[in-house]
């Protein structure tokens, strides 16, 4: 059965910025949401800064990979930046990885945060990257 497919480039690339912007905006209400003004405590906007600057200094070292190959490196940046924060905040709050990891997960929603971001940044990787139609 051949016939037109299913979905144009355009509705694709659409429905990739749609889905990005929904999981960004989740990790950024999340992050809003879970916040501890009083305790200072501030790990979801942490995890957001760290997953945007990782992202921000690979994406370009690897805007010329075909993007099968470039996808996986920059969903990798975006799930290490996002955690990243967290070793520099117990190194500097003399806290235990472990238990600074615990208490965001269970307090800061991180688990939803730390979901959030990688399908928001590879949505947003194939909004904005071409297929590689060589193969």
């Amino acid at each position: 059965m051949s016939g037109a497919p299913l979905l144009t480039r355009t509705r694709a690339r659409g429905l990739a910025t749609l889905g990005a912007g929904l999981a960004l905006v989740l990790a950024m209400y999340t992050a809003g949401v879970e916040s501890m003004p009083e305790f200072h405590a501030y790990d979801g906007w942490w995890m957001l800064l760290g997953a945007a600057a990782t992202v921000a200094v690979i994406s370009p070292l690897v805007w010329r990979w075909p993007r099968q190959r470039s996808l996986p490196v920059i969903v990798l940046a975006a799930v290490l930046g996002s955690w990243l924060p967290f070793v520099w905040l117990a190194h500097q709050g003399h806290v235990p990885l472990w238990s600074r990891l615990k208490g965001a997960w269970w307090l800061m929603g991180a688990d939803v945060i730390g979901a959030a971001i990688p399908v928001g940044v590879a949505c947003l990787w194939f909004a904005v990257r071409e297929p590689d139609r060589s193969s």
